[in-house]
């Protein structure tokens, strides 16, 4: 085994990277934040394009039930992807829109193996993220009473 340190994939070497990748992942890297505002505000469909690189965004990834949770961080990204702010401490990288209120939690990055990932636990706060599971396990409920 090599003592050797790896370098980080290409898409993760630093918090705006990863942020890049999640907006990669949804094919709107380019898009105006205007136009993605539009698109939230109007609640227009994000297509995700690539379900992997989707996944690979985060550090902590547990399974389908966690999309909801990637889904909110991206909304929260994506609403301010032209004024993002991004403060980095350690291995720790906090980012958040500059024109987002002050209520609104950061967006956390962790840097895991020199990667850089989103953490969804420490960036969906905890009654989003439990309203967010109880719909994914009504959603299942019914899918499982339909069969």
């Amino acid at each position: 085994m090599s003592c050797k340190s790896e370098s980080a994939p290409t898409g993760f070497e630093s918090p705006s990277a990863a942020i890049d990748s999640l907006f990669r992942s949804y094919g709107i890297r380019d898009m105006a934040q205007d136009e993605a505002r539009r698109r939230l505000q109007a609640r227009e469909r994000f297509e995700l394009l690539d379900e992997q690189l989707f996944q690979s965004c985060f550090s902590d990834w547990h399974g389908e039930h966690d999309h909801a949770l990637g889904g909110f961080v991206f909304g929260q990204l994506v609403a301010g992807k032209d004024e993002l702010q991004i403060t980095v401490e350690n291995d720790n990288a906090q980012v958040r829109a500059a024109s987002a209120s002050p209520e609104l939690k950061s967006i956390v990055l962790v840097k895991q193996n020199g990667a850089w990932k989103i953490d969804l636990r420490q960036s969906v706060p905890p009654k989003v993220r439990q309203s967010l599971y109880e719909v994914y396990r009504r959603a299942r409920r019914a899918e499982r009473q339909a069969l």
